[in-house]
C-alpha cells in the first residue's frame, strides 16, 4: 500500500513583532536624539595628510575664523554647567539658573563675558545674527585674557567632574582655524595655550592623500 505524502506549503513568518520593535527603536532614537549645536562660524580648514582622529566628546576647540575672531566650544553639559556656575559667581555675572543651563547647552561662542547675558536671552536663531567680536585675547598680559580664563576654569570644572566619576577623561584641546585666518591671529592662540601651560594640542586640517602612499602602491602594481 502505498504511503501518503502530506502535503508541504511553503513557511510563513509573522514580522509583525519585529515591525513594532523596528518603529519602537525609531521613535525612541528621534526623541531622545540631541542636535548638535551649530559652531558660531564656519570655518575652512587647511588640508594634510594627517590620519589622527580625535575623540568625539570630552574637547575643547578654539575656533579661529578667517577674520582673526576666536571663538570657544567645549563638550560636556555637566562641566559646561560647572563652569558657568564658577564664572557667573566670580565676575558677579549676574546669571540665572535658567541661563546657566542654557549655557551648558549651548554650543561655540564668541563674546566677552560682559555680554554673555545678552547673548543668553536670545533665542538660538537670534544668536547666529548677534554680533561677535571674538573671545578676547590680551597677549601682553595672561592674567587679563578672558581665553586664557575660560580655557583655564573650564579644565578645572572637567578634571572636578572626572574626580567625582561624571567623566572619564580630562579635556583635549583643539584648535580649528581657516585656511585664510591671518597668521598673527593663530600665533596669539598658541601664545595664549603656552601661557598657561598647555603645550599639547591638535590641529584640526582636512584630509587629503598621502602622495608617499600613492607612490608605494604605483611601484607595487
Amino acid at each position: 500500500m502505498p504511503k501518503h505524502k502530506p502535503k508541504r506549503g511553503a513557511p510563513s513568518v509573522d514580522m509583525t513583532a519585529m515591525t513594532d520593535v523596528a518603529f519602537l527603536l525609531l521613535t525612541f532614537f528621534m526623541l531622545t536624539a540631541k542636535a548638535k549645536p551649530q559652531e558660531a562660524v564656519v570655518v575652512d580648514t587647511p588640508s594634510s595628510i594627517s590620519e589622527t582622529k580625535l575623540p568625539e566628546s570630552g574637547t575643547i576647540t578654539i575656533l579661529i575664523g578667517p577674520d582673526g575672531k576666536t571663538y570657544l566650544d567645549m563638550t560636556g553639559q555637566h562641566t559646561r554647567k560647572s563652569l558657568i556656575a564658577d564664572v557667573n559667581s566670580r565676575y558677579k555675572l549676574g546669571l540665572t539658573e535658567e541661563e546657566q543651563v542654557k549655557f551648558s547647552n549651548a554650543g561655540s561662542f564668541g563674546i566677552p563675558r560682559a555680554q554673555l547675558k545678552k547673548w543668553l536671552d536670545l533665542s538660538p536663531s537670534e544668536r547666529n545674527t548677534f554680533p561677535t567680536p571674538g573671545v578676547p585675547i590680551d597677549t601682553a598680559d595672561v592674567n587679563k585674557s578672558e581665553l586664557a580664563d575660560w580655557i583655564h576654569n573650564a579644565r578645572i570644572a572637567q578634571f572636578r567632574m572626572k574626580q567625582e566619576g561624571v567623566v572619564k577623561d580630562e579635556y583635549v584641546m583643539v584648535v580649528k582655524a581657516d585656511k585664510d585666518t591671518p597668521y598673527p591671529a593663530v600665533q596669539h592662540v598658541i601664545n595664549t595655550l603656552v601661557d598657561i601651560n598647555v603645550n599639547k594640542f591638535n590641529l584640526i586640517t582636512s584630509s587629503e592623500s598621502d602622495p608617499n602612499k600613492k607612490a608605494e602602491e604605483g611601484s607595487e602594481k
